[in-house]
């Protein structure tokens, strides 16, 4: 057994199959390191991500509230508006009334 060990020894195949098996041990480390890599980048883009979810989020809520004061400003812009009108109604009917008894006075 010895021989067919110094055989193949001699003719370099022990030295091939030693540099396959580091060949093969260095590549698994390099793909290993290279997946803890990319779970790296996903962990943090997935922060990221998250991050920005969160401001905009905010922001949408920001942008909410702004919109219910406008609205609710408007609703009070509106009514005092509506008062308005009707007071300029009500000042005309009156001007009308007040014309007409002039005019019936200026008449006699």
């Amino acid at each position: 057994m010895s021989s067919s060990i110094e055989a193949l020894s001699s003719c370099g195949y022990i030295e091939e199959v030693s540099e396959m098996k580091e060949k093969k041990r260095k590549k698994m480390v390099s793909n290993r390191e290279s997946a803890r890599r990319s779970r790296m980048r996903k962990q943090e883009q997935l922060l990221k991500f998250t991050n920005e979810v969160n401001d905009l989020l905010s922001v949408k809520k920001k942008i909410a509230k702004c919109i219910k004061e406008k609205e609710e400003a408007f609703a009070r812009t509106e009514a005092v508006n509506n008062v308005l009108k009707a007071q300029v109604k009500e000042l005309i009917e009156r001007l009308s009334f007040l014309n007409s008894i002039i005019q019936v006075a200026d008449v006699k």
